[in-house]
């Protein structure tokens, strides 16, 4: 992270010293593509489909019920401490908590 310094003067009763003469420029000019990054939909179109995948498989087709887990594979993205990052494994199927009922994703 870094650090923005802020300037004080010494005096600051003084009024500062502008003259219409100058052309220097007071606006720093920042680029706005370096802070904006575009968004592709490669990158965010597994994101929607897991999430559209878990909505509706939501509910348990045998029983009804909302007691429903995922069945993930093993492939998830692992993060630096080699712990899985939850939501990046592929889901597989789904299993109802109340009926044991299995299902395909």
């Amino acid at each position: 992270m870094s650090i923005l310094k802020i300037y004080y003067p010494d005096d600051t009763h003084s009024e500062p010293v502008v003259s219409l003469e100058d052309p220097t420029r007071m606006i720093l000019p920042f680029n706005r593509g370096y802070f904006h990054q575009p968004h592709s939909p490669q990158k965010t179109d597994w994101v929607l489909k897991r999430a559209r995948t878990l909505f509706k498989n939501h509910q348990c087709p045998a029983c009804s019920s909302s007691a429903v887990g995922s069945l993930e594979l093993r492939d998830g993205l692992l993060n630096r401490k080699n712990h899985l990052i939850p939501g990046t494994a592929t889901v597989v199927g789904f299993r109802c908590e109340s009926c044991d009922t299995e299902w395909p994703a």
